[in-house]
Parts: structure tokens; C-alpha cells; sequence
């Protein structure tokens, strides 16, 4: 894969990591989607 292929999967998963922690711990499920969206956001600039 190349090194951009490789820093977005990392990102995805750095992402996903935070959203699910943050989620457990402050059990703040209905809110934590506001993380997927600034994700999205990010992975439309970065194109």
C-alpha cells in the first residue's frame, strides 16, 4: 500500500478507537456521532 493508503487506515482507526471510548465512558451514544461526521469532513477536504 502506499503511504497514503496506509496514514488514511491508521486515521480510520484512530477514529473509530476515540469514538468508541468516548461513547463507553461517558455513555453518550446519541452525541457521539458528531465524531463520524467531522471524519467525513476531514476525509472530503483531504481528497
Amino acid at each position: 500500500m502506499t503511504n497514503k493508503k496506509v496514514k488514511n487506515w491508521i486515521i480510520a482507526i484512530v477514529v473509530a478507537v476515540v469514538y468508541l471510548s468516548i461513547s463507553f465512558i461517558f455513555n453518550v451514544w446519541a452525541y457521539s456521532w458528531f465524531i463520524w461526521v467531522a471524519y467525513a469532513i476531514y476525509r472530503f477536504i483531504e481528497k
